[in-house]
C-alpha cells in the first residue's frame, strides 16, 4: 500500500461521511415534525422579553 493510495482511500471515505452528513441534516431540517420547532426559533428575535 502506497503512501497515494492511502490518501485516495481517505479522500474517499470522507467524501461518504461528508455526503451522508449532509444528507442527515438536510432530512432532520425537512421533517415534518420538526417544523414547529423551527417556527418558534424563527419568531425569538421578534418576541420582546
Amino acid at each position: 500500500m502506497t503512501l497515494q493510495s492511502i490518501f485516495f482511500e481517505a479522500k474517499a471515505i470522507s467524501l461518504v461521511v461528508i455526503s451522508v452528513t449532509f444528507a442527515l441534516i438536510v432530512v432532520y431540517a425537512l421533517w415534518p415534525s420538526s417544523q414547529a420547532r423551527f417556527d418558534e426559533a424563527a419568531r425569538m428575535p421578534l418576541s420582546e422579553d
